[in-house]
């Protein structure tokens, strides 16, 4: 949502800009030259065009702010070799030794892979959009 604002005031702004540089010109017949009254016509199209895109890009940019507040990492390590000599003990006896994957919590090192993750509430947006003081919450 926040991006979605500043690109609002951005175009406002563009506009207001534009249409205090050509609002007070006049048009002038010239040699094949647009008048400044057929500039301004063209920039007033091109900001309607602009704003019809900025409609179009609000749900996305809702979608990507809804994921950007809810997507989180986890990392993990993988412990252990792929010929056996260490790792996770399985199989019967004990005797297979395996690599896998565990959350690196400790915080020593960095982890070797950030997995992306989700919360598992049913909606996410509920629990989302309170964490992060987004619509419907009184923060």
């Amino acid at each position: 949502m926040r991006q979605l604002s500043l690109l609002t005031v951005a175009c406002a702004a563009a506009l207001v800009l534009v249409l205090t540089a050509f609002g007070d010109a006049e048009g002038k017949p010239g040699g094949g030259k647009p008048s400044n009254r057929e500039k301004l016509r063209d920039l007033r199209q091109e900001v309607a065009s602009l704003r019809e895109d900025i409609e179009d890009l609000k749900e996305p940019v809702e979608e990507f702010d809804l994921f950007d507040q809810c997507m989180f990492t986890i990392g993990v390590t993988q412990y252990g070799m792929p010929d056996g000599s260490s790792g996770y003990v399985y199989g019967a006896g004990g005797r297979e030794r395996r690599q896998a994957l565990a959350m690196d919590m400790r915080g020593h090192d960095a982890p070797q892979y950030d997995l992306m993750a989700f919360p598992g509430e049913e909606p996410p947006q509920i629990e989302c959009n309170e964490d992060a003081g987004g619509q419907g919450t009184n923060e």
